[in-house]
């Protein structure tokens, strides 16, 4: 009698523990996918760069965090630059003059250069115990082989881009995100489209 009831009272705090780790993992999971939608609309107001990088900390797990690039027009902010020395075709911040270090010889003192730097205002949770993203691009290409035309600036084609970026006109590199649980899929597949948009559980 006392082993059978030693027994149910394993499993039910087995449930217990297992119905635990559940919400938790769901709680992260919606939190990302709200923030996600955050970030896409911060980055169109503020008209600047951003993204979700996956980023080791001090103990060498890998978690997510969202950066903002930095000085993004750095270069065409300088009163300066003789006006008949800028390039007047439009550019996006994707094709921003890749010749910065010409232009900040020309007005005698270095520039700053853009970089990706966390975001303060936009924080994730930290992840549940178990819990990975998997982030796969739906590119063809990537970002360090540009169309015919296209010069990319080395922060959106080196190393530091983040897995997942919103170029601050409301496009994204369309990617799949995987919140996983021990392998095992957490929620459903997200999905962010070419155009910034996000949608759940659908490919493209």
């Amino acid at each position: 009698m006392v082993v059978v009831i030693l027994s149910i009272f394993a499993g039910m705090m087995s449930l217990s523990v297992g119905s635990s780790e559940s919400r938790k993992n769901r709680a992260f999971y919606e939190h990302l996918t709200d923030s996600l939608s955050y970030v896409r609309l911060l980055s169109a107001e503020r008209m600047q760069p951003m993204g979700l990088s996956l980023q080791a900390d001090k103990q060498g797990q890998v978690a997510p965090v969202i950066v903002t690039l930095s000085n993004p027009y750095i270069a065409y902010q300088t009163d300066d630059i003789p006006s008949n020395s800028m390039d007047s075709t439009p550019k996006n911040s994707m094709e921003l003059s890749a010749d910065l270090t010409s232009m900040s010889g020309a007005i005698g003192k270095q520039q700053p250069v853009p970089s990706w730097e966390i975001e303060p205002e936009v924080s994730l949770p930290e992840l549940p115990a178990g819990v990975s993203l998997r982030v796969q691009s739906l590119e063809a290409g990537n970002l360090s082989m540009p169309e015919q035309g296209q010069t990319l600036q080395p922060w959106f084609a080196n190393q530091a881009v983040p897995q997942i970026l919103w170029f601050g006109t409301g496009q994204a590199t369309p990617v799949t995100i995987e919140v996983l649980h021990n392998s095992r899929l957490v929620g459903e597949v997200i999905t962010i489209m070419p155009d910034g948009s996000m949608t759940i559980g659908q490919g493209m």
